[in-house]
């Protein structure tokens, strides 16, 4: 699945990870249920305390959504 940006393509994993959540309506809580990541990862991401996060837990949360690493990608 590919994202369509409503406006300009955020370019931080954080603000990514937050746009991305709230477009298919999930809390936090629900993203954990759904990807296996804890909640407080979740959190931790947006709140930019995690500056590089593990590909593997991007790819797990992105692939939760629907979605695979190319959906971020910045030409």
């Amino acid at each position: 699945m590919t994202l369509k940006w409503k406006t300009n393509h955020p370019t931080d994993w954080a603000d990514i990870l937050f746009s991305i959540r709230k477009e298919n309506s999930l809390t936090r809580t629900e993203l954990a249920n759904l990807s296996g990541i804890s909640s407080n990862t979740i959190e931790n991401y947006e709140r930019k305390k995690i500056k590089e996060p593990s590909i593997y837990k991007v790819e797990q949360i992105l692939n939760s959504m629907g979605y695979d690493l190319d959906a971020i990608r910045v030409d």
